[in-house]
This record gives C-alpha cells, sequence and structure tokens, in this order.
C-alpha cells in the first residue's frame, strides 16, 4: 500500500501532479470494498498519521480494504482538499480499483458534494462510517432503534444540502421553459426537488420522534431495572474504555459469561449484565458496554443517552486501557474526559492497564501511569495475569459504599430473610453489653434507613 503523505508543511493549494494511472485491479465477486483514506490535518503530524491508523482500523471494522491512503496538511481557513489534490484524488482512486474515499475529517454537506463531484467514488467521513459499524453490529431491539434515530439525525442536514441543489436545477428549467413568463422564477424555486425534498423531510422527522419515544420508553424500562438491581443489594460494576481496549476479553475472564470478544473496534455494542463475585464474596453485577472512542459523533452520544446512563449510574467504573497500544495516552484521556461528562466521580473509577501480557518495553505502565489520576492495576485479561489484585480492589472499593454495620436491639427474623433474598452476604455479631446486635450485611446505601426501620422485632 503506498502512502502519499504532505507533512512538510506545504499546503494543498498548490497543483500537484498526481500519479500515473494504472489499470484498476480486479476485484472478484465477494471481495471486500476498496477504500482510500484522507486525512485533511491541521494539528502535529504524529497526531493525525496516529488518528489516520485509526481510520484504517476503522475501515477494516467494517469489513472493507484499505489500499491507499492520503495525508495532506490543511491550511487555516482553507478547504478540505485544494483542486490539486482533488485531481491528485482522483487519480489515485483510479489506479488503485478504490471504490469509497473515507475522511478522517468530518465533512459538510457542501464539502461531501464537492469531493463527490470531483471523484469518480463514493466519498464517506469517519462519522457515517462510525455509524456503519454500529449498523453492522446491533443485535438488540434497542441497539437497533438508537442506531437508525443517529443515522436519521445524520441524514437530515445532508438532504436539506441535497434539496438546495434539487431546487436550484429545478428553479433552471422553470426558468428556461417559461422564459419571459410570470413568475417564472418563483415557479422554478418551489419546482418537483423541492417538494419531495419536503416529503423526504417530513418522514424523517416522523421517523425520528418515533424512534424517540419508543427509546424512551426502553431507557425508562433500564432505569426501572436498575432500580431493582439496587433493592436486590448488588452494586452496580460497569467496565468503560476505548474501543478494543479488551473490555470484553476482561468481562468474560471475571464472570466466564463467553460474551463475543474479537479484537476488532466495537465488537460490543449491547450492554450485557452478568453476577461476579469479589474474594470475601461480596457480589456485584457487571455491565459492559460500548466502547468509546475520539470525537464520539454527537449524534451517536444523543442516540446512545441510555446506554451511556449504565456507566453514569454505576457504583464503580473499570476503566480499561490498553497498554500495548502506541497511542494508550491519548486514548485514555479521552475516557477519562468522558466519564467526567457522564459525571461519574473520580474515586469510583479503577483504572486497569490491560494486555501487559504484550508489552516488551515495561516501562511503557510507569510513563503511562504518570497521566493517570489514580495509580493503576496491571492485568491480562487473556492471561489471567493480576486479576486477583483486580478483585481485591474492586472489593474495596465497593466495600466502602456497600458493607454497612447495622446495629439492632432485637434482630427480626424477617430482617435476616430480606437480606437473604436479596442476594447479600451478612455476618450477624453476638449480643454486647447494651444486648446490641450488629448485623456486617453488602447492602446498598438506599436500603439502610428501610432496614433500620424495619429490623427490630419489637
Amino acid at each position: 500500500m503506498e502512502s502519499h503523505e504532505g507533512l512538510d508543511g506545504g499546503t494543498d493549494t498548490e497543483t500537484q501532479t498526481g500519479p500515473t494511472p494504472q489499470p484498476q485491479r480486479p476485484r472478484g465477486a465477494g471481495a471486500p470494498e476498496a477504500v482510500i483514506a484522507v486525512s485533511a490535518f491541521e494539528g502535529p503530524a504524529p497526531a493525525a498519521l496516529t488518528d489516520l491508523e485509526e481510520l484504517e482500523e476503522l475501515i477494516r471494522s467494517a469489513g472493507a480494504e484499505v489500499v491507499d491512503r492520503m495525508v495532506q496538511r490543511r491550511r487555516d481557513g482553507g478547504p478540505l482538499l485544494g483542486e490539486g489534490k482533488v485531481r491528485e484524488l482522483a487519480a489515485l482512486v483510479k489506479s488503485s480499483g478504490a471504490a469509497v474515499v473515507v475522511t478522517q475529517q468530518s465533512l459538510s454537506p457542501s464539502q461531501q458534494r464537492r469531493l463527490e463531484e470531483g471523484l469518480p467514488c463514493r466519498v464517506v467521513d469517519r462519522t457515517s462510517l462510525i455509524l456503519d459499524i454500529f449498523a453492522q453490529r446491533a443485535r438488540s431491539r434497542e441497539g437497533q432503534l438508537q442506531v437508525e434515530l443517529a443515522q436519521l439525525l445524520y441524514r437530515l442536514p445532508r438532504l436539506r444540502g441535497e434539496g438546495v441543489l434539487m431546487s436550484r436545477q429545478a428553479g433552471r428549467a422553470g426558468a428556461q421553459g417559461a422564459a419571459g413568463g410570470a413568475g417564472a422564477g418563483g415557479l422554478g424555486t418551489r419546482g418537483p426537488g423541492e417538494q419531495k425534498l419536503e416529503y423526504d423531510r417530513r418522514r424523517i422527522r416522523e421517523r425520528e420522534s418515533r424512534l424517540k419515544r419508543e427509546i424512551e420508553s426502553l431507557r425508562r424500562r433500564r432505569s426501572g431495572q436498575r432500580e431493582h438491581r439496587h433493592d436486590r443489594a448488588w452494586p452496580l460494576v460497569t467496565l468503560a474504555g476505548y474501543t478494543n481496549a479488551g473490555k470484553s476479553t476482561l468481562f468474560n475472564a471475571l464472570t466466564r459469561a463467553g460474551a463475543v470478544a474479537q479484537g476488532r473496534m466495537f465488537s460490543t455494542l449491547d450492554p450485557q449484565v452478568r453476577q461476579v463475585r469479589c474474594p470475601a464474596g461480596g457480589r456485584a453485577l457487571l455491565t459492559d458496554t460500548v466502547g468509546f472512542i475520539r470525537d464520539l459523533p454527537k449524534d451517536l452520544r444523543v442516540a446512545f443517552r441510555a446506554t451511556l446512563e449504565e456507566i453514569g449510574q454505576a457504583d464503580a467504573v473499570l476503566h480499561v486501557v490498553d497498554a500495548s497500544h502506541p497511542d494508550a495516552a491519548r486514548q485514555a484521556a479521552a475516557v477519562l474526559a468522558e466519564l467526567e461528562t457522564l459525571g461519574v466521580a473520580p474515586d469510583a473509577v479503577l483504572t486497569v492497564l490491560n494486555k501487559i501480557d504484550r508489552l516488551e518495553d515495561h516501562g511503557a505502565t510507569a510513563r503511562l501511569s504518570v497521566d493517570l489520576p489514580a495509580p493503576p492495576l496491571l492485568a491480562s485479561a487473556r492471561s489471567g495475569d493480576g486479576l486477583d489484585r483486580l478483585g481485591d480492589a474492586l472489593e474495596e472499593v465497593l466495600r466502602r459504599r456497600f458493607w454497612q454495620h447495622l446495629p439492632f436491639r432485637n434482630p427480626a427474623p424477617r430482617l435476616r430473610a430480606r437480606l437473604s433474598a436479596s442476594g447479600a452476604s451478612m455476618k450477624e455479631s453476638r449480643p454486647d453489653r447494651n444486648g446490641l446486635v450488629t448485623v456486617d450485611a453488602w447492602v446498598a446505601p438506599a436500603l439502610v434507613s428501610r432496614l433500620k426501620a424495619e429490623g427490630d422485632d419489637r
């Protein structure tokens, strides 16, 4: 795969001669779609190349093949790609046989239209690519609804952009067909193109409203399920991390659940919940959720609000970091920023540097730890190394919130029955000199006042 890069500080406004066109590469039936990855960056070149590599991984996760790439420094305020670069890219498309160009930068409707007019292939931006991956991965009804909503929110402004072009074409046709006629210009701008646009826009908005209502209904049901779990006195622990950090592998290692762990981006989309036991016997519910990514598309953030609430409402969060990834520090910073946005308390977060079995330079964990708010835990979900220490640390975090000391004058039998039914771990002391019995139990804070009111057999 060739690399056509402009990292020397030049701009893309200069006309550049593209490569000599070569015959298209034959692609058999069923072959992955050929894609060229493009980045027109403004920041530091090393970060731009890392972002482009992530884009290429996203493309492969979508089932396509990256056949070439183009990287170009963008001048402040300039177009995404100048005319010369567009011509060079068009020649590259023809020589490589690419069917799609995917851009790292999000495209406005006008930017996308301009590129498609200059290129002999489809143009897709990073946001659309991520939406496509989510559409492939969604299995549950909730996940499918959320993906469809995100796609509609993304498509609507692009429908407007297409409508402007349609109405202009209709206007020109009307003006030519009724030259000199009264109101010709006005009739032209209200032609069939505009009517079709309004019809499509109305249908999308109606569908959007229905999806939001159905998702809200599912969100309320999920909220009720969380409350029921709290009533059972089990803490809620959520795995969070950058996509492909190994969350699902860790989820399987801790719960023996057999969840999908395929080593690709966004392999987990629908939340999964399983019971997990802490070393001292306390029980918790562990949730595996969708992975984060830098610059998460806002339409996905809106659509997946119910899923993200699972993280915000957790009693503890295991922040999983791929310690072997060259961009681990930036990935960890992106996730921590998201957790802060979701209102997760810093003392409820345990950072796990995963995949330490892949590290050749073990000093990398020390360098990575410097930028973290608290000392991390080192582990390998695949080999099992460090999982015992992780279990001890998690129990310590949960114990501060859930291990309650409840004094009773005469514990009622129904108290024991209630704690047993809720799944709480329980220890009962002998009566002290004042006749008080202390019940130590793994209990949700919300249940404490209720248990104290009901626990004495008076």
